[in-house]
């Protein structure tokens, strides 16, 4: 039988791993939607927001004698990584990358308020609170996000229609690419200046 720190400290766990993968998430839909500059900045308001909690989640596990599981990190940010790349080839990419990251934002809410119960319920007073600021933090990210939704519709569709939406196979400033460099093709070196 499973005791009740044993599941706290698990799901703690999982929110570890949950935090650690949506800064990846975000950080990577925030590159690839620099034409839309509020978005994007909001994207990496709550990337940072993220690394805080879960470093505010390494603390509570520490205090509780427990730690992080590498396995659950690492199996978060290969996840995020594929959410990342899987926005790359949508041209709406923005419309239904503020749906998910809202989605998952509203998740993130219901998750630390489960941990919250269950701090409580064990008298770990430290850790429901701080699963509580956590609660609060996403709530307001997933309010702000759906407050936007309506504006960042409109622009897509604005651009969409003149022909200004973005091109997904077209090369990014995230992609860590030199515009002026040659394919690899050509000089043998990818990113090999052209000159």
């Amino acid at each position: 039988m499973t005791s009740l720190k044993e599941r706290t400290d698990e799901w703690l766990r999982d929110a570890h791993a949950s935090e650690a993968q949506a800064a990846t998430m975000l950080r990577g839909t925030a590159g690839r939607n620099e034409d839309y500059p509020d978005f994007s900045r909001k994207l990496r308001e709550q990337a940072e927001l993220c690394d805080s909690h879960a470093r505010a989640i390494d603390r509570c596990l520490s205090s509780r004698g427990a730690s992080t599981s590498l396995i659950k990190d690492a199996t978060g940010q290969i996840t995020a990584l594929g959410q990342s790349l899987s926005g790359t080839v949508l041209g709406d990419e923005v419309v239904k990358a503020a749906l998910a990251t809202s989605t998952f934002a509203r998740m993130q809410t219901s998750s630390a308020r489960i941990l919250v119960a269950a701090a409580e319920e064990e008298g770990d007073t430290a850790t429901a609170q701080a699963c509580a600021q956590m609660a609060n933090a996403s709530e307001r990210f997933a309010v702000d996000l759906d407050d936007m939704l309506p504006s960042l519709t409109v622009e897509y569709l604005s651009r969409e229609t003149n022909g200004e939406a973005i091109d997904p196979a077209a090369p990014r400033r995230d992609a860590g690419l030199d515009r002026d460099a040659a394919p690899a093709s050509q000089t043998g070196r990818p990113g090999t200046p052209v000159g």
